[in-house]
């Protein structure tokens, strides 16, 4: 394979460290809102939006989704990557970065 499709689900009031990984993603907001942040960069998401996260940029997620926004009560994403080509030539590389 050469995409891996991968679920997430983020509580509320959570905040993921930041991640860099060798590859790119793209991201769907399946349901619920809440705040990305790539690079230097942040936004609001909400169900049905679209994100690109570019190949070794930090990229962290804060839940910010409520019974109001969201079904699960939840921040939902569902992420598209190509991490097997990376992991298959031996190439992939992921760091979490400390948040203190």
């Amino acid at each position: 394979p050469t995409i891996r499709a991968q679920f997430h689900r983020i509580r509320p009031g959570t905040q993921t460290a930041p991640l860099r990984e060798t590859g790119s993603s793209v991201y769907q907001v399946f349901d619920g809102s809440g705040r990305i942040t790539v690079g230097d960069h942040s936004w609001s998401v909400t169900r049905g939006d679209l994100f690109v996260v570019p190949s070794w940029q930090p990229f962290s997620v804060a839940s910010q989704a409520s019974a109001s926004d969201s079904d699960s009560g939840a921040l939902d994403l569902f992420q598209f990557s190509d991490a097997p080509i990376f992991t298959k030539l031996n190439l992939f590389r992921s760091v979490l970065e400390d948040n203190s």
